[in-house]
């Protein structure tokens, strides 16, 4: 009796239940990093165009992630359409990177961060909204009303707060963008003065090594005594 061939079914639900699940999963948790940090350090003036792609790339991710989750593993169960949704996601995902950004970066420059936060928490409640198509009739005001006065009490606090621990003089990011003088270490002085000393012996040195010569010494000395007449050479008359 031969054994039944096994189908694809299993690799088909390896694929579906474990491999589309944990990349979506992914996409969608990476995204957020990803919009944080370029949202943040744009505001920051750091290498523009790498964090502008950052925070492209992580629209993109968070968009194919969300389509990955609703129209390929849900099967499309939500009401709107596809353009709708990935605009709605567009949005969401930049008002929650904002907010996330602000809150990770806020000791780094807490103006721009109390603008990013509040602003993000009133994006992300609309999209989100319209994302899942909630429907509140009359409560939408009352909902809408709360989500603003919440984000301008976030705006004057964090405001307030931020001034109240800058110090004037400091630099605002932490990731390089001020640059520090090096110190000097005092056992590097010691050669240069070595050498300075080392100089000023030689320069002394070559004076004293250029005496003046002494006379010169006669090459026979001078005798009175002859060997004929008297004793200073010269005969008595």
């Amino acid at each position: 009796m031969s054994l039944p061939q096994p189908t694809s079914r299993s690799e088909t639900s390896v694929r579906r239940q474990l491999l589309l699940p944990f990349f979506a999963y992914f996409l969608l948790l990476a995204s957020t990093s990803f919009i944080a940090g370029g949202i943040v350090h744009l505001g920051l003036g750091e290498n523009t165009a790498y964090y502008l792609a950052l925070a492209v790339l992580g629209v993109v991710c968070f968009t194919v992630g969300n389509y990955l989750q609703e129209f390929v593993l849900r099967k499309n169960t939500r009401p709107t359409n596809l353009g709708a949704f990935l605009l709605v996601s567009f949005v969401l995902s930049v008002g929650m990177g904002m907010m996330t950004g602000g809150v990770q970066h806020y000791l780094d420059n807490p103006a721009y961060s109390s603008v990013l936060i509040p602003v993000g928490l009133i994006l992300a409640v609309l999209a989100f909204l319209s994302r899942e198509g909630v429907t509140l009739g009359p409560k939408l005001p009352a909902l809408m009303g709360g989500t603003v006065a919440v984000a301008a009490l976030l705006f004057g606090g964090l405001s307030t707060i931020g001034r109240a621990i800058t110090v004037p003089g400091t630099a605002g990011h932490a990731h390089g963008s001020a640059t520090s003088e090096p110190t000097p270490v005092a056992g590097h002085s010691a050669p240069a003065e070595s050498v300075v000393s080392a100089a000023q012996v030689t320069e002394t040195a070559v004076p004293a090594a250029q005496t003046p010569e002494a006379a010169p010494a006669h090459a026979e000395p001078h005798t009175d005594a002859h060997p004929e007449g008297g004793e200073d050479g010269h005969d008595d008359h």
